[in-house]
């Protein structure tokens, strides 16, 4: 049985591009006891050896959300951000946020009201157009706040029978399908490396100099992926679906995976009789489009648990969607050193 008050904590940690560590120390708690040693980069990439005997395989997942930083204190204390990472204004209105400052502040995303608002240009302000309104004294303000403070939606992750709702399982779920299948694995068929990424939501800026570092020969970057099967979307938009076990992504916006590659973690799913769905898409995009050209190059792919309404302050994801992802990569650990000698 997987670990939810684990996956329930990653996803209430806050952690924006540049400020993982508190994401980085939970990932180290948790491997620690299972592997043979790790360094953190200078750009803050931990990186996990675990050993092994075989080809040198990457698990890639990146411990990074989508979040806002402070840019300005305005009069009367009201607070401008700007977005840090793939934000769409209309996911932002009125929600609750924490502001990291010296200590957590509570606030609400505020803007003119859409009544009084007539005549302005648009009825959807962008994110920078809004404040955030604390309701506390400029002073008192200025005295907890600095520019570049980090600022996170303020999420409560909740069970409720086969789903988990809460923020950021873009990509906490992927860190904890990691940690799961390292944990799970009985044996292992290749030289792991374990990669918690930063900066993936700012232009896949962590796993580059990462695999770099690790040269592997096969590398899954491990993600939560947008599901779009909800009321309105035709069939054909639809893409990953909830209930259908992971997506292995052959192709998104900034890569074509291995095929080779897709086809062994296809059937050895299909051999332990694991669910999952093999998408073919041209929106998105993961680590795995770095990785698979570092060095002399990767067999690549991404395999990732759907979520609904990722990049925003509540999504969606349902359990047995993330046992069988945890079931496939620890397949993959224990059984993918025998890819290379198909290829």
């Amino acid at each position: 049985m997987a670990n939810w008050e684990l996956l329930k904590e990653l996803s209430e940690t806050p952690g924006i591009p540049g400020n993982e560590d508190r994401i980085r120390d939970i990932v180290l708690r948790e491997t620690k006891d299972y592997i043979d040693n790790y360094e953190i980069d200078p750009l803050g990439n931990l990186i996990i050896h675990a050993g092994g005997n075989g080809p040198r395989l990457l698990l890639d997942a990146h411990m990074d959300e989508v979040g806002f930083m402070i840019s300005k204190i305005e009069r009367k204390g009201f607070l401008r951000v700007i977005p840090v990472g793939g934000i769409p204004p209309e996911n932002v209105y009125s929600q609750r946020v924490i502001i990291w400052g010296k200590e957590p502040v509570y606030g609400i995303f505020g803007s003119t009201p859409p009544h009084v608002r007539k005549g302005e240009k648009s009825d959807h302000p962008e994110i920078e157009e809004l404040f955030i309104d604390t309701g506390l004294k400029e002073k008192e303000v200025r005295s907890l706040i600095n520019l570049g403070d980090a600022v996170t939606f303020d999420t409560r992750a909740v069970e409720q029978s086969d789903v988990i709702l809460g923020k950021a399982f873009d990509d906490r779920v992927g860190l904890f399908v990691m940690i799961e299948s390292l944990k799970r694995a009985r044996k292992r068929s290749v030289d792991l490396y374990l990669v918690a990424a930063v900066q993936e939501e700012t232009g896949l800026r962590g796993a580059t100099p990462a695999a770099f570092g690790v040269e592997p020969q096969m590398a899954i970057a491990l993600e939560g992926t947008v599901a779009l099967d909800t009321l309105g979307v035709p069939d054909f938009k639809k893409l990953a679906e909830v209930g259908k076990g992971p997506e292995i992504r052959l192709s998104d916006r900034l890569f074509v995976a291995s095929k080779k590659w897709v086809e062994f973690i296809s059937e050895l799913a299909n051999l332990r009789g694991i669910k999952h769905q093999v998408i073919v898409k041209r929106v998105g995009a993961t680590d795995a489009a770095v990785i698979q050209i570092s060095r002399k190059g990767v067999f690549t792919t991404a395999i990732s648990v759907p979520v609904r309404y990722i990049h925003s302050a509540n999504s969606l994801l349902l359990k047995d969607d993330v046992e069988e992802t945890i079931k496939l990569v620890t397949a993959l650990i224990e059984e993918g050193g025998r890819f290379l000698d198909r290829v």
